[in-house]
């Protein structure tokens, strides 16, 4: 008998390969496999499969007549994975039993399912295929899994090839409805809307009418600044917030340069230490603390995994259970400089037990680091490889003690609060280093009846705000709340919000578009935005999942709800292009519009050249003939530059972002051109 097993991605066929014995590595049409003791291992890359129109019949909806079929025959973005195919298909025919090595979540699940079942022509579901479970791919591990090989998971696999299904029914459907309705009011632009992504951006532009009908009010507060010590400390009076600035200067003329310290409460609490990082935790904190965005999170994540520095990321488990040996890893931890006297604290304790939370996976623990020192780690990896291991031995720690002081301070009559916070004893901040940022206010030691001088009564004008813009990570976070979208998904959706045009900014700023389109569709279809249904089908694929719900029956039902959805949407066609038709052009304008031209002060826009990439030219073409080039490469206009007004463009899906001015003279493009001559000259 010989067996192929099937890994999702390269590096992971070399890691397993080489844990199972010593292979000799081997390649067909340029794709690397490997030979250990008569078992070939060989990778996919990502989806190999995806789902297509059986028979093409153009521009049309509804179309639910789909099938699966090699990526590169559905997108020629996926010409990639032609060879990866080719070199799977040609070992399956020396091999009659078959093992899905693949990232063991429902992505995973389908990646494998799929190859075996039509790479491999076999039942997935068969006594001759089997299913590797690992949640790190470590030698230990990779050796455990494939000595305790299972079934096919039918109730992940199921649940994904639903899932797929459809996102691809609603995905393709609604996108062609809503790009039908843009032409029949002469807009021929794609426009795309979903099962997920409309729920989400609903959120989004809920939160926007919020901030763009608020109505800023008023109020005034008065403060006093007082003395101890020659320590200054600030109190508010105790109204705090004064609707007429009359009242507050009122109570401030009553104020004399004596205060009499009239109670003091001072309480401790403990404070626990954190959950180990399920994923949105992880994506959340890694926005705070260091600026990525949610999406590079995860695929830095994916990277220190099959590395093997990290456990498998795709988790919603905030715990870590008993079976793994958290001693083990922390000894192999303790090889690293930086957290060598952390973990040896931490050896000493007689029992080693995490601050496991509440949530639960059943495929995979919470994120840790499984020991393996990492070889070389740089730049955004460096920072989230210790994140997680800081965040882990954190949970390890002991209870850190906060102090509050509650000060009640009398000045003629006029009360007013003081408040401090302080850390007595720092318990898990000392693991958790710099990322355990709270806030410090110290208050002098008062004690009551104890009069302390004041230096200053000062009234401060101002005005209520707004709610905040969600961010990439608060809106995963509301996404995981309301249960639309998975933790592998969430936040690729909101990078598409950002590539439709409907959403900008770092806090998150819906568009004109964004607006138009989730207004239209609640006039006219709003079972489209509905995060009820959507969270519906998401509850009944996890009835899947756990084998309660038959696939077919949630897919019947999806076609029907998305049929009558689409029958609303053909009698209002026109209608809904009418109204998204000025927002479009607004959106088009603003990111083909670059600058004024510097010949003749019409607008230089972005245009395609006839070879294929993409120039700026004068909109007084042919009379002026200005152009600029652009840079080989997918890149989106994100707004203007601050120093000459000219676009800012950014590229697209670059794992570094390059950002830049269009304008050749401006001060930011100049000030690069002198640092490169310097550094030629030196």
């Amino acid at each position: 008998m010989t067996t192929l097993i099937v890994t999702e991605k390269p590096n992971v066929a070399e890691r397993i390969a080489k844990s199972i014995g010593n292979p000799t590595k081997k390649s067909h049409s340029g794709i690397a496999y490997y030979e250990v003791d008569g078992i070939y291992v060989a990778p996919a890359v990502g989806h190999i499969f995806g789902l297509r129109e059986r028979e093409s019949k153009g521009w049309i909806y509804p179309v639910f007549d789909i099938e699966w079929a090699p990526s590169y025959k559905v997108s020629k973005a996926s010409e990639f994975t032609r060879n990866y195919l080719e070199n799977i298909q040609e070992l399956a025919e020396q091999c009659d039993t078959f093992v899905n090595a693949c990232d063991y979540d429902i992505e995973g699940e389908v990646i494998g399912f799929n190859c075996i079942k039509h790479a491999c022509k076999a039942d997935p579901y068969s006594g001759n295929v089997k299913r590797m479970k690992y949640s790190t791919l470590t030698k230990e591990s990779i050796i455990k899994a494939f000595e305790n090989l299972e079934p096919t998971n039918k109730g992940m696999a199921e649940a994904g090839i639903t899932r797929h299904i459809l996102d691809w029914y609603w995905g393709i459907n609604l996108s062609r409805a809503l790009s039908n309705s843009a032409r029949k009011a002469r807009r021929y632009v794609t426009l795309s809307i979903g099962r997920v992504q409309g729920p989400t951006l609903k959120i989004l532009a809920s939160r926007e009418h919020s901030i763009q009908s608020f109505k800023p009010e008023p109020y005034w507060q008065v403060e006093m600044i007082s003395l101890k010590d020659k320590k200054e400390f600030s109190s508010l009076h105790e109204k705090d917030k004064f609707t007429s600035e009359t009242e507050a200067k009122a109570a401030k003329e009553k104020c004399g340069h004596k205060a009499t310290v009239k109670d003091v409460v001072k309480k401790q609490f403990k404070q626990e230490p954190p959950f180990p990082f399920d994923l949105t935790t992880l994506q959340t904190e890694a926005y705070k603390h260091l600026g990525i965005d949610p999406r590079r999170t995860l695929e830095i994540a994916q990277d220190l995994y099959t590395s093997a520095y990290i456990s498998y990321p795709r988790t919603s488990s905030q715990q870590i259970p008993k079976d793994i040996d958290c001693r083990k890893i922390i000894t192999h931890i303790m090889k690293q400089s930086s957290y060598a006297d952390l973990c040896k604290t931490l050896l000493q304790k007689k029992e080693l037990s995490p601050n496991n939370g509440e949530k639960k996976d059943p495929a995979h623990p919470a994120i840790h680091p499984t020991g393996e020192v990492p070889e070389k780690l740089e730049g955004q990896h460096a920072r989230i490889y210790d994140l997680i291991v800081r965040r882990f031995l954190a949970a390890f720690g002991e209870h850190a003690v906060r102090q509050t002081i509650n000060v009640k301070l009398d000045n003629n009559a006029e009360l007013f609060d003081a408040k401090g916070t302080t850390t007595v004893e720092k318990g898990w901040h000392v693991y958790y280093g710099k990322y355990a940022k709270f806030e410090e206010v110290e208050l002098p030691d008062l004690s009551k009846g104890e009069i302390v001088a004041v230096k200053d009564v000062i009234v401060h004008a101002k005005e209520t705000k707004p709610p905040a813009r969600y961010t990439p990570a608060s809106i995963i976070r509301e996404m995981e709340k309301r249960n639309i979208g998975t933790k592998a998904t969430r936040s690729q959706i909101v990078d598409i919000l950002f590539k439709r045009g409907y959403v900008d900014g770092k806090a998150l700023e819906v568009s004109s578009l964004g607006l138009n389109v989730v207004d239209t569709l609640s006039k006219y279809c709003p079972e489209v935005l509905s995060d009820k249904l959507t969270r519906k089908f998401e509850e009944d694929m996890e009835e899947i999942q756990n084998n309660k719900r038959n696939s077919s029956e949630v897919i019947e039902d999806g076609k029907q709800t998305l049929t009558k959805i689409l029958e609303e949407f053909k009698k209002n066609e026109q209608k809904i292009g009418d109204s998204l038709g000025q927002s479009i052009v607004d959106e088009q304008r603003k990111q083909l519009y670059m600058g004024p031209c510097p010949n003749c002060k019409k607008q230089l826009m972005m245009r395609a050249s006839k070879f294929g990439g993409q120039f700026i030219g004068c909109s007084g073409y042919p009379s002026c003939t200005f152009t600029l080039p652009l840079p080989k490469m997918q890149i989106k206009k994100i707004g203007e530059c601050e120093h000459c007004g000219y676009a800012l463009m950014s590229t697209v899906n670059q794992r570094r972002k390059w950002i830049f001015c269009v304008n050749p003279q401006c001060p930011t493009r100049q000030k690069k051109e002198e640092e490169k001559d310097n550094t030629k000259k030196a």
